[in-house]
């Protein structure tokens, strides 16, 4: 249905001009809610100004820090001028560390300034995972602290503001293995930032990032120097001079706004990425707005030429700061919501293939709890177009380039909020995933591919166009798909837990656990699917969102219900022939499924009937958690610590919480949708967040 199309856009897509414009957008340090922000939503305005787009605006919001949209703070501005950290002491040892004019990720962002002179203090290694009690021993007082800890905000909170640390020297890796280690990645700068709540207590701290091989230098210094003075009796210390002109202050934020007008009013495809993060940040993310930018002007040229004729539906692109500046856009444009038809995010896209390995295209769903036909619509654009060389006979064909399609929502991007219930936008992202570079000082331009960012670009625009200037065939035809795939994921979510019961049953395991372990799966199996049932039920019916009038509602409904039976009856026969499989594969072992019944108390069972409430709109970030304190932080970890693993079961929770669930009915949505759940634990993380105002039980 969307061959022409595509077909169409690949022709006047430019790869090479989406990259000239990421270089441009990659020339600015683009933190958000800072004058270099501001600089780069100009430059995307005024890109798609030239290509003679003439809906374009930039709408600024308030960054006064204290100010939020839907419960999120808005950072206050802050800008900086120079910065530059020296190791003085030993004095054979002096030399420059960082200058943030030569590499942007040099500082850790939203420092405050240092005095005029700057200040000159010793260095102490610091150990990660202490306490505020166990740093007390190391006496930073007055001193930079060198350190890897991964909690900078409670690093900050206890080292600088209660025990006198002048500063944090940051060497952390964020390990991403094996792409990523602290081993293989010896000379990048970690992009770092100093993040705050709404307490007004900007400005508060001050720091550096080393790369890994500078801070093991540093360290070896340090030692070194200790060992002397040990063995010579001396009071030697190593000293750094750190200098950072900067400052705080009630700014604004930008979202920048792009209209390719349709026929009729009312019906919008939102297409957004994030323009935010320190220079360079190439391919996260300048890639996706500069595709972005390139893609809309692809849309004004064919749409302008005759080539693609004027679409029913509008299509809007938004150039934002990662969350804060969609949460803005949201809070302010409330009536537009309902608009929205589809949507499509990018992040980190046209990254080049070729080098360091990883960054595989990654087509990723829109979370169950919002079920779209967008995810099979884009899917099915990304199975067209990597069929791109056939085979020696020519009865198939295959990719030039790694990619994973249709995967299971992992959220992190703005497509968690877009489509998250309360917002209710389908929308799919394109990210490649794993990347070496990511939120590094080494996220370069040469590391882009025109290439890549030709075929992402041409899948982006072909799905947007496809979507805004679909009539009834094309319903017609997305509801086919849908019910096609749906019955294809039931089946293979059947199958992947039949497989895990039986690898499990393998080995040498009690007769009883074994027994357990089959009782366990037929007694979930049902849930399981009829779970997966419902999902591919309403993504069917969302298809109705694409009506413009009552016959073509009237068509698409007579269709869906057709289909309906189909996906029915085809999750009750996977139930059947499933619970029938593993009864024979049981028999076969000769063992039964049995279960004690679990023993409960009464206060368990009466906790699973609370019904929880957010007092926000959109999914929990640490956005909400930035003004908890040290001793609140504290205990938050000890909930983290004693249920390991069940982050992503909050994480998840706040996509099933409605004001009417219990919790106990939630618990059982989140493992149908993870694989994994506790009651125990979201009682205890629910009263912990309902004691801060997040939640009401």
């Amino acid at each position: 249905m969307f061959q022409s199309i595509f077909n169409i856009i690949t022709k006047e897509f430019s790869g090479k001009n989406a990259k000239e414009i990421i270089g441009g957008i990659a020339n600015f340090h683009r933190i958000q809610s800072s004058p270099g922000f501001r600089a780069a939503a100009k430059y995307c305005q005024e890109k798609l100004e030239d290509y003679s787009i003439s809906n374009v605006e930039t709408h600024s919001y308030p960054a006064k820090g204290f100010n939020q949209y839907w419960g999120k703070p808005i950072p206050k501005e802050w800008s900086i001028s120079s910065a530059s950290l020296d190791l003085e002491e030993p004095t054979g040892e002096a030399k420059n560390l960082c200058r943030f004019f030569e590499d942007s990720c040099s500082i850790i962002q939203r420092s405050k300034a240092t005095p005029e002179e700057g200040i000159t203090a010793e260095v102490v290694v610091l150990p990660r995972g202490l306490s505020e009690e166990e740093m007390k021993k190391y006496n930073i007082k007055g001193k930079f602290i060198l350190t890897d800890e991964p909690d900078l905000t409670m690093l900050r909170l206890a080292a600088i503001n209660k025990l006198g640390a002048v500063g944090i020297i940051y060497d952390l890796v964020s390990e991403l293995k094996p792409i990523r280690t602290r081993a293989n990645f010896p000379t990048a700068r970690r992009y770092t930032s100093f993040w705050y709540g709404t307490k007004k207590n900007e400005g508060d701290a001050l720091g550096f990032v080393l790369s890994a091989e500078q801070g093991e230098e540093l360290r070896k210094l340090i030692s070194r120097v200790e060992k002397e003075n040990k063995k010579n009796g001396k009071q030697d210390k190593v000293k750094l001079h750190a200098k950072i002109d900067s400052k705080f202050y009630e700014g604004k934020m930008e979202v920048v706004d792009c209209l390719i007008p349709g026929k009729k009013e009312g019906q919008e495809i939102l297409a957004l990425a994030h323009l935010c993060h320190p220079k360079p940040g190439a391919i996260d993310n300048a890639s996706g707005c500069g595709t972005l930018i390139e893609v809309a002007r692809t849309l004004k040229t064919l749409i302008s030429s005759g080539k693609l004729e004027p679409p029913k539906r509008s299509i809007r692109f938004l150039l934002m700061a990662e969350f804060t500046g969609t949460y803005c856009y949201l809070a302010t444009n409330e009536e537009k919501i309902d608009n929205f038809v589809a949507g499509i995010n990018l992040d980190m896209v046209g990254a080049d293939q070729c080098v360091d390995g990883g960054r595989t295209l990654i087509m990723e769903r829109s979370h169950n709890s919002n079920p779209s036909y967008v995810n099979d619509v884009l899917s099915a654009i990304v199975d067209n177009a990597s069929r791109q060389v056939p085979n020696f006979v020519d009865s198939g064909a295959i990719a030039t380039f790694k990619y994973a399609n249709d995967q299971p929502f992992s959220g992190g991007s703005d497509h968690a909020l877009l489509g998250h219930p309360d917002v209710g936008i389908g929308t799919p992202m394109f990210i490649q995933w794993p990347d070496r570079y990511y939120h590094t000082g080494e996220d370069t331009l040469e590391k882009v591919s025109p290439e890549m960012l030709q075929i992402i670009g041409a899948m982006t625009a072909a799905y947007c166009y496809f979507i805004a200037n679909a009539s009834l065939p094309e319903m017609l035809w997305i509801t086919r798909e849908v019910a096609s795939k749906g019955k294809e994921r039931i089946t293979k979510h059947s199958r992947e837990m039949s497989n895990k019961l039986v690898n499990n049953l393998q080995g040498e395991k009690e007769k009883i656990e074994q027994e357990n372990m089959l009782a366990d799966f037929l007694g979930k199996i049902d849930g399981h699917i009829i779970f997966r049932r419902d999902v591919e039920l309403e993504a069917l019916n969302s298809v109705l969102k694409l009506t413009q009038n009552n016959d073509e509602n009237k068509t698409l409904k007579q269709q869906i219900k057709e289909l309906e039976k189909a996906i029915m009856l085809h999750a009750e026969n996977e139930i059947n022939q499933t619970k029938t499989c593993m009864e024979n594969i049981a028999k076969a072992l000769t063992i039964e499924p049995k279960r004690k019944p679990e023993k409960r108390e009464i206060k368990e069972q009466d906790d699973e009937k609370m019904v929880p409430k957010r007092i926000f709109k959109g999914p929990l970030s640490g956005l909400n958690l930035n003004d908890l304190t040290i001793e609140e932080r504290i205990e938050n970890k000890k909930i983290d610590d004693e249920f390991k693993g069940m982050h992503s079961v909050l994480s998840s929770a706040f996509y099933w919480i409605d004001g009417k669930r219990t919790i106990g009915e939630i618990a059982k949505l989140i493992e149908y949708d993870i694989g994994k759940t506790s009651i125990s634990y979201l009682v205890k993380i629910l009263r912990f967040l309902e004691k801060h105002q997040l939640v009401k039980l």
